[in-house]
């Protein structure tokens, strides 16, 4: 089973601050990857599927040993505007996890903004 507590509690604290979770938001999701070519796969679908400012970028670490001399981590970053509904968010988190475990990685989530 999905776990959906995640996408539930952005959804609730969208609502506490007052969205109207009907209208588009501007919705950024992040993914993340042990090898380049993995996001750089991941941002080809993305922006194939109409995702804007999509960019793959070396992930930041906050250790200096693991900047230097880790296991290299990468992100993959889409932008798009959404209506945040229940089972749009659903929907939408389903496929990101789908398409982050196709490539090698893990999809860490969303944010939106606060339309009202």
């Amino acid at each position: 089973m999905v776990n959906r507590d995640g996408d539930r509690r952005v959804l609730a604290a969208m609502a506490s601050y007052g969205a109207d979770l009907r209208k588009p938001a501007h919705t950024i999701h992040y993914l993340y990857f042990k090898s380049k070519q993995g996001a750089d796969s991941t941002a080809g679908e993305l922006r194939a599927a109409g995702y804007q400012n999509v960019r793959v970028d070396r992930a930041p670490s906050t250790s200096m040993f693991k900047r230097l001399f880790g296991p290299k981590q990468y992100s993959c970053i889409a932008e798009t505007h959404a209506v945040p509904s229940e089972s749009a968010v659903f929907a939408t988190s389903d496929r990101m996890n789908q398409l982050a475990a196709k490539h090698g990685g893990n999809y860490d989530g969303w944010e939106a903004s606060i339309e009202k």
